[in-house]
């Protein structure tokens, strides 16, 4: 009867009581639901992102998304979507009964959300993508590079030409059109990602031969500066610098024989440090600069090339059978160029049926051209491929990259100041609306492949056949031009057909001797352009009386560039005559890198728009230019002034844009001068005349439109909101301080209120007084702050306690990519904002921050997706790199989604207090990892893992800690060093393997533990064996004894297998396997010793060799022994074991 009783009782619980309590947590725990929603939609929104960069990634590598994955992303967005709008009814709520109703639902709403999230966010989304594989066509590394059949065989070729060491020299010879410099590059990319070499450098010879051009871009891609003046100074150091180590060097597009000593190319038969691969057009070439291999570059065929025409010009299987007939019979008419088909497809993709059958019909009815025989067609192509393009000023603009010589890379800022000189946009507009149209034309050649990208995105190229055809075009247009290199100057008088051209452009001049007492008789010329980086200009008063339609004047000692000069003024003198003042249509001025002393002749010059002095010395900056009311932009920029009356003059000019940085100039802004009118600018306010300012490799990669540098800014409130610079601080894009004073605690907002969110770069240096750089505590409202800050930089902060002192979370970091504090004394927690989502960070560096603790919590970590720089030193306090939850260790199946797949190096000095670097979780995710060096921290004992993470015993239980191996397959340095409590790599049940290792070190680290010192045996084995291969390589040449020092080199790799293998199974050696060794380098070491007795080999080498093997002889010793010791333990174990049985069983 009592159970009957308890059991309806309990039915009645179940049925009544229960759903009364489900409902009532809806009101009861309404703030816990309000707390979850906002971390749920935090961790949808990570795993959000997560899949984007998955996306990009798949997209670049042409697969396709799979429809499940574009369905998860659509409903993650509508989802997120509706929280947003749930989190704003959740924040109006109050305590009214009413609202408490509401409450009720609100409740139930997000539960409901909140388990639809956490479901999404769990889906596995597998698999994700998969491959498109179009007929006989490979994609390779470069987003626009397709290899087919017909030019695979050349890509594989110029591989194992490159892994031959008995080559030195290589020749790619190749047609113009074919493809042959961008098969080169790639193959270059292909050496390098395989480590055939340690360094790949690409650079372009031209027609026009420049030793000092090759030699500066040789050292540029080398990363140092050539300071020497004469050639053979600078091929003497470029020598030295090309012998450390192995190079490939790319010559490209050579002409004429090349004598590598004149450049400084180390290449003879006793140094194989440097490789050299050239291509040419011709066969001959190679021949006369000794290539050991010529490997040539065919045309595609007829199926190739229509496979390659489809991808450019969008054709697909639905498109017409008309379109697909007319366009086949266009791909013949290519007949097989490659430059041909990728213009051709380009200009005619999206266009109507009639505009492909005009195309055929002109292809069909070409006239032959004055061109080299066998380059008709890709001329044609060409030019067909230039009337397609519907723009007037996309055509223009091509015609006016072609002034610009053979290979040079086009910085867009010239590209404008010609062109809006020119006249290709309207007067009438502002300078920004034209930089827009014109970037669009760009764009769209770029689309076209009538120019080419670079890797300077600021910067475009035009392939030398383009440009024949644009100079052919303009002559047939009545725009003749000549553009030429190193040409003597007194051509310009014999030359009777300039009387017809509307442009010159003369670069690379040996001197700047311009006819004295002569007219140059060019009635149509609008450009004239003359450029020498190494004279100034004599220019005669005759000499430009009869230009009265030039637009734009230029005379040039550099292209456009932010990289500093010396700290003195220009040697060049440029004397301007007095008839410059006839020049009435003038329109673009640039005078850059000259002594110009007085410019007061230019007061007349009423139609000028642009004035570009940078780089040069003047006398003063005439208060006359203040009549030139047509003026829009002037540039100033690392320019010398002697009188202090440039801001007065500035100040009244209606001007656009403004680029101003003067040397050793004391003036201050004046108050009564406005910027407000600037669309650009950049202006530096330093009155030290030797100290650095603007990074400008932030200007050269971001290019921002407004940048504002000031050194010693002491301003308190009120006096900062009144001066002149005000407008200029809120919107700049590159805000760099240094020395400021005025008693500001913050950045923001005490300085900004407005959130500072057109920033790209902010550098702060030396300004004592800041503590924090954000201060959420002084705001009230919920903008976001920072959301375009891409590069940010402190140094020498000693008053900066956090960086980000943000616990609302209210700055938005996805966008910055580069983080660098260096010297900031009080520094003691970088504070990333709660909630940040670091998803674009790719370079952190810390440097002397004293008390620093920690870097990152786990919940930041797993946003470091691209992170490839972690760089940490002299940080004495730091204890953690990733903070620690959870009884000190980092649980392994909470944080399963940390990963750093995109991190490359790891360097960490100096940092006593550091126990580990990364937890053991990373070590199977550092798939990307090349380089990992430690230094000087005294109580570092592990590497991976902390103390918790090597006891095996607190992980028996978890199988996933079984037996783990993984591959680290792009490490090649691993360097320890002065680690004196270093007891352990990794753990025991790791065995990570090191199969590319090149360098391995490990010094001064007293405490290892056995299973390290067998790793630090191995590490030293590999670096022996690698330095011996060395040794055998450079001899391998002088004998055919060397033969023996080859089986010896691999045999020695062969032991070392077997015993990274045995490492990696974790067996120890067994005695057959020990006694093969021994018997594999007794072997070796008669073979030494008969390749001793042979004359012909060096002594110094095999001696190398024989040492080699004497430490191998005792390292296999050492390794027997551990394996006899450990077998010894294992019996010695077992016997106990079977001991103990019968009392279990009693």
């Amino acid at each position: 009867m009592l159970d009957s009783v308890l059991s309806i009782r309990a039915k009645i619980v179940e049925y009544i009581v229960g759903p009364i309590l489900h409902h009532a947590k809806y009101l009861c725990c309404f703030n816990n639901f309000a707390v979850n929603l906002p971390n749920a939609k935090r961790e949808l929104e990570l795993t959000l992102e997560q899949v984007k960069l998955r996306v990009r990634e798949a997209t670049i590598r042409i697969e396709k998304i799979e429809p499940t994955v574009e369905e998860w992303l659509e409903e993650v967005e509508k989802v997120l979507a509706e929280v947003q709008i749930l989190e704003g009814r959740v924040l109006k709520v109050t305590k009214s009964s009413f609202i408490r109703q509401c409450r009720y639902f609100l409740a139930k709403e997000m539960v409901r959300k909140i388990g639809q999230m956490n479901q999404l966010k769990c889906n596995k989304l597998e698999p994700f993508s998969r491959s498109i594989n179009l007929p006989d066509m490979k994609y390779y590394s470069s987003k626009d590079f397709v290899l087919s059949n017909s030019t695979e065989s050349t890509y594989n070729k110029l591989l194992e030409t490159l892994k031959d060491k008995n080559v030195s020299i290589i020749g790619l010879v190749g047609i113009e059109g074919s493809g042959r410099t961008t098969l080169a590059n790639e193959v270059g990319k292909k050496a390098e990602k395989l480590k055939l070499f340690e360094k790949v450098v690409m650079t372009t010879v031209s027609q026009n031969l420049n030793i000092i051009s090759i030699q500066e871009q040789i050292a540029d891609k080398l990363g140092f500066k050539l300071e020497e003046e004469s050639e053979e100074s600078r091929a003497k150091t470029l020598s030295q610098s090309l012998r450390e180590g192995t190079t490939l060097l790319i010559l490209d597009d050579v002409w004429e024989k090349l004598n590598f000593e004149d450049v400084g190319i180390p290449l003879n038969e006793n140094n194989k440090s440097c490789v050299i691969l050239l291509t040419t057009q011709s066969r001959e070439i190679c021949t006369s600069m000794q290539c050991q291999s010529i490997i040539e570059l065919n045309r595609l065929t007829n199926e190739e090339s229509w496979i390659l025409f489809k991808l450019y010009a969008n054709i697909t299987d639905d498109s017409a059978d008309a379109l697909k007939s007319v366009a086949k019979n266009i791909v013949d008419e290519c007949e097989g160029f490659l430059i041909s088909i990728v213009t051709l497809g380009s200009t005619l993709k999206k266009k109507s049926l009639g505009d492909w059958k005009s195309a055929l019909k002109r292809l069909q009815d070409s006239k032959p051209l004055v061109i080299t025989k066998g380059l008709k067609i890709p001329h044609v192509c060409l030019q067909l491929s230039y009337d397609n393009l519907t723009d007037e000023l996309t055509k223009s603009l091509l015609l006016l990259c072609s002034i610009f010589p053979k290979d040079h890379e086009i910085d867009l800022e010239d590209l404008f100041r010609f062109g809006r000189g020119l006249g290709l946009t309207k007067t009438s507009e502002t300078m920004e609306k034209s930089r827009r149209e014109i970037e669009i034309a760009v764009n769209i050649l770029k689309d076209s492949c009538l120019l080419l990208k670079v890797s300077n995105k600021e910067r475009v190229k035009m392939h030398d056949m383009v440009r024949d055809v644009a100079l052919l075009m303009a002559s047939e247009r009545g725009q003749a031009m000549l553009a030429s290199t190193a040409m003597d100057l007194r051509m310009l008088v014999e030359d009777e057909t300039l009387k017809d051209k509307r442009a010159i452009s003369l670069w690379d001049l040996k001197n700047g001797q311009l006819p004295n007492d002569n007219q140059l008789n060019c009635p149509t010329l609008e450009i004239l352009l003359l450029h020498s980086p190494k004279a100034g200009f004599e220019v005669s008063n005759l000499c430009l009386e009869r230009l009265k339609v030039l637009k734009i004047l230029s005379f040039l000692t550099c292209g456009y560039t932010w990289k500093l000069p010396q700290f003195s003024p220009s040697q060049y003198i440029l004397s301007l005559p007095q008839s410059i003042e006839s020049l009435k249509n003038l329109q673009t001025l640039c005078l850059r890198g000259y002594k110009l002393g007085d410019i007061s002749i230019l007061e007349s010059l009423q139609a000028l728009e642009i004035l570009d002095l940078r780089g040069s010395y003047l006398e003063e900056l005439p208060n006359g230019i203040v009549e030139l009311k047509k003026l829009k932009l002037l540039d100033l920029y690392n320019c010398w002034i002697e009188k202090n009356n440039a801001y007065e003059v500035v100040g009244r000019l209606q001007l656009e844009e403004l680029y101003f940085h003067l040397f050793s100039y004391k003036e201050d802004i004046p108050h009564n001068v406005s910027f407000s009118r600037l669309q650009r600018y950049v202006i530096v306010l330093d009155h030290r005349p030797y100290s650095f300012h603007l990074k400008t490799e932030i200007m050269e990669e971001h290019r921002p439109s407004r940048a504002l540098y000031i050194n010693g800014l002491n301003a308190s409130t009120q006096r900062f909101i009144s001066l002149p610079i005000m407008d200029l601080f809120l919107r700049a894009e590159y805000l760099h301080l240094k020395h400021l004073k005025g008693g500001y605690k913050n950045l923001i907002p005490s300085m900004d209120q407005q959130g500072m969110n057109q920033l790209i770069a902010l550098v702060l240096e030396y300004s004592l007084d800041i503590e924090y750089l954000f201060d959420s505590t002084m705001i009230t409202t919920k903008d976001v702050f920072l959301s375009k800050l891409v590069t940010l930089r402190l140094n020498g902060m000693h008053g900066l306690q956090e960086v980000f002192h943000d616990q609302f979370s209210l700055c938005s970091l996805e966008n910055l990519q580069e983080l660098i504090i260096e010297n900031c004394a009080q520094l003691y927690s970088i504070s990333f904002p709660r909630y940040s989502n670091l998803c674009s960070i790719k370079v952190l560096r810390i440097y002397n921050c004293p008390v620093l603790t920690s870097l990152f919590m786990p919940s930041i970590v797993k946003t470091l997706v691209l992170l490839e720089v972690l760089k940490i030193s002299e940080c004495h306090k730091l204890k953690y790199i990733i903070e620690e939850v959870k009884e000190g260790t980092i649980n392994r199946q909470n944080h399963a989604s940390m990963t750093l797949p995109k991190l490359s190096i790891i360097d960490i000095e100096g940092c006593e207090r550091l126990k580990y670097i990364l937890p053991v979780c990373f070590l199977g995710e550092l798939v990307s990892l090349q380089r990992m060096s430690i230094r000087k921290c005294s109580e570092l004992m592990y590497v991976f893992g902390n103390e918790k993470e090597h006891d095996l015993s607190a992980y028996q239980h978890q199988s996933t800690y079984h037996c783990l191996y993984p591959n680290l397959l792009n490490l090649d340095t691993f360097k320890l060093d002065s680690l004196p409590n270093l007891v352990d790599f990794w753990p025991d049940y790791y065995r990570p393997r090191l199969l590319n290792l090149k360098e391995g070190r490990c010094t001064e680290c007293p405490g290892l533990s056995n299973s390290a010192r067998k790793v630090v045996i191995y590490l030293n084995l590999r670096q022996d064996i690698t330095a011996t291969d060395k040794v055998g390589k450079v001899s391998s040449h002088r004998t055919q004894q060397d033969t023996t020092i080859g089986k010896t080199i691999r045999r020695l790799k062969g032991i070392l297998d077997r015993a990274e293998m045995t490492s990696s199974t974790q067996e120890s050696i067994a005695p057959s396997s020990s006694n093969n060794a021994y018997e594999d380098i007794a072997r070796a070491q008669q073979q030494v010793a008969e390749a001793q007795r042979d004359a012909s080999i060096a002594r110094q080498e095999t001696t190398v060799v024989s040492h080699l093997l004497e430490q191998m002889m005792e390292k296999l010793a050492v390794n027997e022994q551990i394996g006899l010791q450990k077998r010894a333990h294992e019996h010695v174990g077992l016997q106990r074991g079977t001991q103990q049985e019968p009392e279990e069983d009693g």
